[in-house]
């Protein structure tokens, strides 16, 4: 992928997740204008987003980044509109845990 793989894969796993820019801005604690400018390539993304981003979608830094195509989606839904800051963060403790737990299989050979 190009340089801005990063910033296609910010706005796909955003929509696949169905989630607004401003969900996402809310999350992250940044403004809405940032979402569309990290979206957009305009700014970079630091580590402590990379870290976030990462976390709420179920994926590698690596795989954010551009730098690895490999990326088994942890899949979520919600049946309203209203998804708040705090169910977000709710997926993003969750993810990080399956991830761990992933990781761990992958070290022990399983």
């Amino acid at each position: 992928m190009e340089g801005t793989a990063k910033n296609i894969r910010l706005k796909q796993l955003r929509k696949e997740s169905k989630i607004t820019q401003e969900q996402l801005a809310n999350y992250l604690d940044v403004d809405q204008t940032m979402i569309t400018k990290l979206e957009n390539g305009t700014r970079n993304l630091n580590v402590t987003l990379i870290e976030k981003i990462c976390n709420l979608f179920g994926c590698l830094d690596t795989y954010l980044m551009g730098e690895d195509d490999d990326h088994i989606p942890l899949n979520f839904a919600f049946r309203s509109n209203g998804i708040q800051t705090e169910d977000l963060e709710s997926i993003a403790a969750i993810n990080k845990i399956v991830m761990n737990i992933r990781y761990m299989n992958e070290m022990i050979g399983d």
